[in-house]
């Protein structure tokens, strides 16, 4: 797993999961320029936590393309490559559908689906002019499969792990290799908005029947960045207590 000499760049890199993705591929040795919407405390905070100088939090909205180019921009000018990405950035709007106006839809959508697309799309054209592969992990959800009240959060996040399959058909032959991590419940501030049904399906319906951590997720997300998971291309890996699937 060891990401020694790589640069990661991570969105949504202040808080949750994408905080604890910032940690852990630093823990292992990479370099990790990471993003937020809001470039404040909470990003000094990773910063701190990563140590110095190892991890850079920046602002950018992903769903910007003018932004997501000077992300990678960025990236260039500190570290001079960018071997991976991870596609950690997303909001939810909690809504049964009849109840989601045409703006939650696309503020969700614009972030999740379309950010998801434009920060892949930006950091494919790097590594084919770097030629020398990379790695694209996306973070899903479980709601993609059923979890009521989160239209659009799930429709955006099965449409990321349509991409994520479509990356590996055209570009695994370049060692471009796209995969996806899926989480069951795990305690963070977008989760806290959950129904409390919602909640207790994905965690009584585990087989470990407990919550994960942001930790755990950041540990298989940084195995998918690392040259160990180089076999693996286009796979959706489940990180949900035993879950494969929402239970009745």
């Amino acid at each position: 797993m060891r990401l020694a000499g790589k640069t990661i760049v991570v969105t949504g890199g202040s808080r949750g999961i994408g905080r604890a993705c910032v940690v852990s591929a630093v823990a292992h040795g990479a370099r990790v320029l990471f993003c937020s919407r809001e470039d404040g405390a909470a990003s000094r905070d990773v910063e701190r936590a990563a140590g110095a100088g190892a991890a850079v939090g920046v602002r950018a909205d992903v769903a910007d393309e003018g932004s997501v180019i000077e992300l990678f921009d960025q990236a260039m000018r500190r570290f001079g490559a960018v071997h991976g990405v991870v596609n950690n950035a997303a909001i939810s709007r909690e809504r049964l559908l009849v109840s989601t106006t045409t703006e939650d839809w696309e503020a969700v959508i614009d972030a999740n689906l379309t950010g998801g697309f434009l920060v892949t799309r930006e950091a494919i054209r790097l590594f084919i002019e770097q030629g020398q592969g990379g790695r694209v992990v996306s973070i899903g959800t479980l709601s993609q499969f059923g979890v009521s009240g989160n239209a659009s959060y799930a429709t955006s996040k099965g449409g990321l792990a349509g991409l994520t399959r479509r990356i590996a058909r055209e570009y695994a032959h370049s060692g471009i290799l796209s995969t996806m991590v899926i989480p069951g419940y795990v305690e963070t501030a977008m989760s806290a908005t959950m129904t409390d049904h919602a909640k207790r399906t994905l965690v009584e319906g585990a087989p470990l029947r407990r919550s994960g951590a942001p930790e755990e997720i950041a540990s298989v997300v940084s195995f998918l960045l690392s040259d160990a998971a180089a076999d693996l291309a286009g796979q959706a890996v489940f990180a949900a207590g035993g879950l494969h699937e929402v239970p009745p």
